[in-house]
């Protein structure tokens, strides 16, 4: 997996030279707003406004269809304000995890002179880097010890406007799999504890996102 990472980052960095030509392949920055939440049943839930940032290459194939490839870093999360259920009882706990999420959209534009609207459809695979997970008893920062699962994948749908080197888009995206890394596990660190109860049978982030990219 990290040398499949490594790769990618590589490939993504070489990508400059190829990009250029108004209509071309292009090569930019993205950067954007997300929020995300968690279908968690039988609890007050919030969803937290976090961020994501990287890089993207544009591929238009015909005057219709494009595929975009991007390579980022998405920060996701869920702030669980009331938890009344066995085996944990919870007042609070804050989850942030950070993952490096490779998503490829398939686009279908409308070729207009200036404004060139597009719907798309968005697959996306991640592996996450870092966590953060606090609740008012404990805090934890390993992914072993807070039971979540570090793969994810999933699919996004959405739309945008491309106007001259700048591409703004908004999508709702679904991630599928269970957060929890073992759905039956039993520990007693709180944090863990409270994860496995919460995200179990399926439970995982979904939300909404805002993405501006840059072309060069």
């Amino acid at each position: 997996m990290k040398k499949l990472l490594v790769f990618l980052c590589l490939a993504f960095l070489a990508c400059p030279s190829w990009a250029g030509k108004e209509g071309g392949v292009r090569f930019g920055l993205l950067g954007g707003f997300t929020s995300s939440s968690t279908n968690v049943e039988q609890m007050k839930l919030s969803s937290v406004s976090l961020y994501h940032a990287g890089v993207a290459l544009h591929v238009p194939v015909g005057p219709t269809f494009a595929v975009q490839f991007q390579l980022q870093y998405q920060v996701k999360g869920a702030t669980l304000d009331k938890m009344d259920t066995s085996p944990a009882s919870f007042q609070s706990l804050e989850t942030k995890v950070g993952y490096l999420e490779l998503p490829i959209q398939f686009q279908l534009r409308i070729p207009l002179p200036v404004v060139r609207p597009y719907l798309f459809g968005e697959p996306f695979l991640g592996y996450a880097l870092n966590l953060y997970s606090k609740s008012l008893e404990d805090e934890v920062k390993d992914f072993s010890k807070a039971n979540i699962q570090r793969m994810e994948y999933g699919l996004g749908l959405g739309g945008g406007v491309d106007v001259w080197k700048i591409q703004v888009s908004a999508r709702y995206f679904w991630n599928f799999g269970s957060l929890c890394a073992d759905d039956g596990k039993v520990s007693t660190n709180a944090v863990a504890e409270t994860v496995t109860s919460a995200f179990k049978d399926k439970r995982h982030f979904n939300g909404f996102s805002v993405t501006a990219v840059l072309f060069f």
